[in-house]
């Protein structure tokens, strides 16, 4: 692992581990319980979960960002019995804590930690939480296996070499984070922990200069900073691919990053509950249509009606999808796991077509679609026309309900820093464009609330608007 001032090769991180590893067991550690991590030091909690890989100990994150009663509430529904942390102002009122020295990851293990717990491939191994934009996270469970499995596709899908040098600027106590940092290091590469900087802020780019690095995945969010950001001249090196997922990436996003950078860039699409869905990599860098490519070869893919039955490319449907290593369950949820999991397929929530050529393009979530007069209206072809605009960073479309229409479709746009539009004139754009299915009104926000992964929250948007009207 590579982070600022220091860089961990297998040797020392396999001693750290083994040290962890010695550390859990004496304190009771076991297979038939779940274990927490509230750590936000990157290379601490990254050995803190490797060890209890070792030891076959179920783990789960409960980010110290979150407040205590989240981290409780989290902890319950999950079945946490025990919490690793390094700060005790951290710890739970409940689950047992377990104060982690800082020094004992540079302590030689004594004996043998694996010798009376043997960590089985086909258990539940890491739990995480969805994303949650709907309401209370969904909660899977992976093995062993299964993130194995992933990794090794990931890998021969991106022909990973052994120069391999990864980075991702989302935390290690968030789900993409964590299955970044685990894939790369079970794959045998190298894992690039950023830190944090107390100076100054360093921007990607430099980032990826100072430690080399091949494949750096960035958020929406992240990925628009970095192209609007004019503070200064940075380039990224020559070594470095860039991708960009988690949510829809606009084209215009697209074109405008590659027309300041001149690096490849490519989108990913997929769920955490099942994995890469689709990327653009190794398609080519020219996209006309805003497609987050053609779906990976490891797995099977559908649009389908309300019946279940597949529709023909252009026609917009529900997605669902299988694989062979595939979650089919969210943990003590039988509800959500009847809505997502059907017949052996997962259905995501997602609103999708197919192109002739076989690219999947995004519609929006099904919840979101709406019916205005028995039109049906998608929100993502009404973003798309908003975020044409030059001055316009990013939109986001809902519905207003009415007994007499049906759905009313309303916009929210950000604006990029010091640009500013006449709301008439993206009313004009959109109507021209859109027709009957442009959006009845449209507000200018300051930000739109976004979650964590950088998803926007319409159901939030939606109740801010109404409470400023």
């Amino acid at each position: 692992m590579a982070m600022p001032g220091r860089e961990v090769g297998y040797p020392e991180l396999n001693r750290a581990v083994e040290a962890c590893a010695a550390w859990l067991s004496r304190r009771g550690c076991a297979a038939s319980e779940i274990v927490g991590i509230t750590v936000a030091d990157e290379y601490v909690h990254t050995v803190a979960s490797l060890a209890l890989l070792v030891l076959g100990v179920p783990q789960a994150c409960l980010p110290s960002r979150d407040p205590a009663s989240m981290r409780l509430h989290l902890a319950q529904r999950i079945g946490v019995a025990r919490v690793v942390v390094t700060d005790p102002a951290l710890a739970l009122r409940g689950p047992e804590t377990l104060l982690l020295p800082q020094d004992i990851l540079g302590t030689p293990a004594r004996g043998d930690p694996c010798a009376t717990l043997d960590a089985d491939p086909e258990s539940p191994s890491v739990y995480f939480a969805s994303s949650g934009t709907t309401g209370e996270a969904k909660i899977f469970a992976l093995s062993q296996r299964d993130m194995a499995w992933r990794a090794e596709r990931i890998a021969d899908s991106e022909r990973i070499t052994s120069g391999y040098r990864a980075l991702t600027l989302v935390s290690v106590e968030e789900t993409p984070g964590k299955t970044k940092r685990l894939h790369t290091l079970y794959l045998g590469k190298t894992a690039v922990l950023p830190g944090r900087s107390t100076s100054r802020v360093v921007s990607p780019q430099q980032l990826c200069e100072r430690f080399g690095v091949t494949c750096l995945e960035l958020g929406v969010l992240a990925l628009s900073s970095v192209v609007t950001d004019r503070s200064h001249d940075h380039r990224f090196p020559h070594c470095t691919t860039v991708y960009a997922s988690g949510s829809r990436v606009p084209l215009s996003l697209r074109q405008s990053f590659r027309g300041r950078f001149d690096t490849p860039l490519h989108v990913h699409y997929g769920a955490r509950e099942f994995g890469r869905i689709s990327s653009t990599y190794p398609g080519s860098d020219s996209e006309t249509v805003e497609s987050v490519g053609t779906p990976v070869p490891w797995i099977e893919l559908e649009i389908v009606d309300g019946a279940g039955t597949p529709l023909a490319p252009g026609e917009v449907g529900e997605l669902r999808v299988r694989s062979e290593c595939m979650t089919h369950e969210y943990y003590r949820d039988p509800a959500a796991t009847a809505r997502h999991f059907r017949h052996g397929w997962f259905y995501p929530g997602d609103l999708a077509s197919l192109t002739g050529a076989g690219a999947l393009c995004l519609h929006g979530r099904s919840d979101d679609m709406m019916n205005l007069n028995s039109i049906k209206i998608f929100p993502a072809e009404i973003e798309r026309v908003l975020e044409e605009h030059p001055a316009v960073k990013a939109a986001a479309v809902f519905a207003r309900p009415s007994q007499a229409h049906g759905d009313i479709p309303l916009a929210a746009v950000e604006l990029h820093e010091s640009a500013a539009v006449n709301v008439d004139e993206l009313m004009a754009r959109a109507r021209e464009r859109l027709g009957v299915r442009a959006p009845r009104r449209i507000f200018v926000v300051d930000a739109l609330p976004r979650s964590a992964a950088g998803k926007v929250l319409r159901r939030e948007l939606a109740g801010l608007l109404a409470t400023a009207r």
